[in-house]
């Protein structure tokens, strides 16, 4: 019966030190998030700019985006001090509904000192309803902060 109580406590042990390791290693990985709305440019028309402490970005989408037709996405970068930006990747979502996942990640083609450029493509599923207001999610990961710039977009049910 003692060996009992002693395994148990043991196990005990081992599961709380597990416990606060895990705590510990997420708490220490964890990304303060920065939420960014930039409505006031539409970024089909023209480079939309904003800035962060961290760095300036621009992007620009095609001038006509279409259903189940591949568009490009293009964003360039100016970092401040020694920020590196690890990763750029844009979601679409439709505003109070579900269209699955719309992510698609951007690939840096070009990096001169603190500038950079990264570039992809994307493609929207077409909503049975009809509706196309669509938001753009620009998510930009540096090594202190993950930061979510919101920009609408117009989508057009087909080409002419």
């Amino acid at each position: 019966m003692l060996k009992k109580i002693i395994v148990l406590l043991l196990f005990f042990f081992v599961v709380v030190l597990i416990t606060q390791d895990v705590k510990w290693l997420s708490e220490s990985n964890q990304l303060k998030v920065v939420k960014i709305a930039v409505e006031e440019c539409n970024a089909q028309k023209q480079v939309c700019i904003t800035e962060t402490d961290e760095f300036k970005l621009g992007i620009l989408f095609d001038r006509n985006i279409f259903y189940l037709t591949p568009f490009n996405v293009k964003v360039w970068t100016e970092n401040k001090d020694d920020i590196n930006i690890e990763s750029v990747q844009i979601d679409f979502k439709m505003k109070k509904m579900n269209m699955g996942v719309n992510r698609f990640l951007l690939k840096k083609i070009n990096f001169r000192n603190k500038r950079q450029r990264w570039q992809g493509k994307a493609l929207l599923p077409i909503c049975v309803t009809g509706r196309a207001d669509w938001v753009s999610e620009l998510e930009v990961v540096t090594q202190k902060s993950k930061y979510i710039f919101s920009f609408p977009i117009s989508v057009k049910q087909a080409r002419n």
